[in-house]
């Protein structure tokens, strides 16, 4: 007779191994993005702990549940235009006009914030997948920012929170007067 309990704790192991494989499938994005970043950063170290707490936060919400799933999607698909907009004032050598890569990176956070905002909206997403995937789209949005300097971060960073939030309680406010 098979024990109840050893069946049990097999199958719970299996179901979490289960949930560690599905979390870890982001690592064939964000693996080879976050050493591209590394290795052209001008700061290759603080680029390497931000890439840390990125796959960090993004294995963990992934494994917490589908919310945290869809938070880790969001949150890396809308960070993807600021972090290449960054890279490339980096690589263009712009970043000796601060003006020019202010108002660039203002910008791309806008409009990363503003799709963000658009797409909460649309999935009916709550707070929590709010502030989760603008928590992984601003850390990795920064992998590429850090170079332009801590003003320029924050102004993307401001940018970016002002715009989807502003997007999604105007569409919020849009939906619930039209029903």
């Amino acid at each position: 007779m098979v024990d109840q309990e050893e069946l049990r704790k097999r199958a719970l192991r299996a179901y979490e191994f289960g949930r560690l494989r599905m979390s870890s499938r982001v690592l064939l994005f964000l693996v080879p993005l976050v050493t591209v970043c590394t290795l052209l950063s001008a700061n290759p170290q603080a680029c390497a702990y931000l890439a840390l707490v990125t796959v960090g936060l993004a294995l963990g919400l992934r494994w917490l549940d589908r919310r945290g799933v869809q938070a880790v999607d969001m949150g890396l698909k809308s960070g993807m235009l600021p972090l290449l907009v960054s890279i490339a004032l980096m690589q263009l050598g712009c970043s000796s006009d601060p003006t020019l890569c202010t108002s660039m990176c203002i910008v791309a956070g806008t409009l990363a914030g503003a799709w963000m905002g658009y797409e909460l909206h649309r999935r009916r997403a709550d707070i929590f997948v709010w502030l989760a995937s603008v928590s992984v789209a601003l850390i990795f949005a920064a992998l590429g920012s850090i170079d332009l300097g801590l003003v320029i971060s924050f102004s993307l960073a401001a940018a970016y929170i002002v715009s989807s939030a502003l997007i999604a309680v105007v569409l919020h406010f849009r939906r619930s007067t039209t029903i």
